[in-house]
């Protein structure tokens, strides 16, 4: 990319995300570990992708990167033509709230604080947007998950399904670019894991939501509409999930990525 800011019209209809050569090392003891050795990858508007990967592999510490968390060695992140390592750091922080949907596995929910409190948070934090705009809002998600019945609860008072809806109503609000969902099923048992999945891809279809999501489970992954296998910090094969008919067929092929019996790249 010969630009660090390529016109915001082109990056909304083209890739609201961009990775080009990243690496990002970290200590072990006396060695250094390559958790990314060079990844490049760009997300298309409208596209639901799965990263995959072994532990270790480096798929959580690519979407830290990706969400600006966590800052690399060398190459660059864009999301919607936005070069995220020319932010500063108060100016990272600021588009990150605005441009980019967080969801982890652990909820990251405030204690304190209602589901309806919860996803008014990013909007709150802005100011200018005002309360009762904030609370309709945060209100219309919730009611569109199918929580409009628990805006006064706090999240002890919620199931883990309900805490990870509220949390994705809240990477909702401020209508990001694209959402970056780390093991969003990782906490949740099989039924609920499934709802969260049919949710995102319900996002996905009707809204046109851009989304990437690390997962280890292919079962999870075939939710996605690309699959993308990360192996030793690189990008090892990714190919649209459409091409395997179901859960089982794609964990097939992802064993044999990782274990290398399977030729690499795009299928």
């Amino acid at each position: 990319m010969s630009s660090e800011k390529i016109s915001q019209d082109e990056a909304i209809q083209t890739t609201p995300l961009r990775v080009d050569d990243l690496v990002k090392t970290f200590h072990q003891g006396t060695n250094l570990v390559k958790a990314l050795n060079g990844v490049s990858l760009s997300v298309s508007k409208g596209e639901f992708t799965a990263i995959m990967g072994p532990s270790g592999c480096g798929k959580s510490t690519l979407l830290h990167v990706m969400a600006g968390l966590t800052r690399p060695e060398s190459g660059a992140v864009w999301v919607e033509g936005e070069k995220l390592s020319s932010l500063s750091d108060a100016r990272l922080t600021d588009f990150r709230r605005r441009r980019i949907g967080l969801v982890f596995q652990q909820f990251n929910l405030v204690a304190a604080l209602t589901a309806l409190e919860n996803v008014m948070l990013p909007l709150m934090a802005e100011g200018g947007r005002g309360t009762a705009g904030a609370k309709d809002r945060a209100k219309q998600l919730l009611d569109r998950l199918g929580l409009g019945d628990r805006f006064g609860h706090r999240p002890d008072a919620m199931s883990g399904g309900e805490q990870q809806r509220v949390a994705i109503a809240r990477a909702l609000v401020a209508d990001p670019a694209i959402i970056l969902a780390d093991e969003p099923t990782g906490s949740l048992d099989s039924g609920n894991g499934n709802a969260i999945c049919s949710l995102l891809k319900e996002l996905n279809q009707e809204e046109g939501r851009s989304i990437v999501m690390v997962t280890h489970e292919p079962a999870v992954a075939a939710w996605a509409g690309r699959v993308v296998v990360m192996k030793d910090g690189v990008v090892c094969s990714d190919w649209h999930a459409e091409q395997f008919p179901d859960a089982q067929s794609l964990a097939i092929r992802y064993q044999e990525i990782v274990s290398g019996q399977a030729a690499v790249g795009a299928v």
